[in-house]
């Protein structure tokens, strides 16, 4: 179980405790030491959180597939954007299930990826079909993270650079620079014309 607030992995954990089938084989906040030991003890299962201070869940969970592919990977976040599901995926994980659905989710998400299958949480399965359809989905090429997603969103709900900063607890240039990304990737202009872009391909 990886995820930096303890209060989540404790009840996770005593959640998994309770099936007779499953055995918690550990947990971290998701820092170097954290990778280090589930790739060392290789669990059948990972669930990664997908925001975490000191290393994205996404990249952990590339690591982590890289380092010990036969570990499965499930995110398990309360992200539910296109940008961070499509990431997750694309990075490697084998399931995506959402901290607010019941967790009888999260249990056949554990079961069905030790058994070497995928799964999807039930309330992303639209977002995922849509993803598989629109075939100019920009998000299919790879082309924008989840956080110059999440930023690029946030200035199409109307939010200054500094606002931004602020919701996401980034620096004003950190912002500023995933805006610039946006602007390269998608071939913009200016906040008005990557927005422009962005809505039409759905990527926000």
């Amino acid at each position: 179980m990886v995820d930096d607030h303890v209060l989540v992995r404790s009840g996770i954990m005593q959640l998994i405790r309770l099936e007779s089938d499953l055995e918690v084989a550990g947990d971290g906040p998701g820092a170097a030491e954290t990778l280090d030991r589930v790739v060392r003890e290789q669990p059948n299962v990972a669930l990664v959180d997908l925001e975490m201070p000191q290393i994205r869940g996404a990249d952990f969970i590339q690591s982590l597939k890289h380092r010990a592919p036969n570990t499965r990977a499930i995110a398990c976040t309360m992200h539910a954007s296109r940008g961070y599901v499509a990431e997750a995926l694309r990075r490697g994980a084998d399931a995506y299930v959402l901290k607010s659905s019941p967790s009888d989710f999260l249990i056949a998400a554990i079961r069905s990826v030790a058994a070497g299958k995928a799964y999807i949480d039930p309330a992303l399965q639209d977002e995922v079909v849509r993803l598989l359809q629109d075939q100019d989905s920009r998000f299919l090429q790879a082309e924008l993270t989840a956080q110059e997603a999440e930023v690029l969103q946030l200035v199409a709900d109307g939010l200054s650079n500094q606002e931004v900063a602020q919701r996401t607890h980034q620096s004003l240039e950190a912002v500023k620079l995933r805006l610039r990304r946006c602007f390269q990737k998608l071939g913009a202009t200016d906040r008005a014309h990557a927005v422009a872009l962005a809505l039409r391909r759905q990527i926000i």
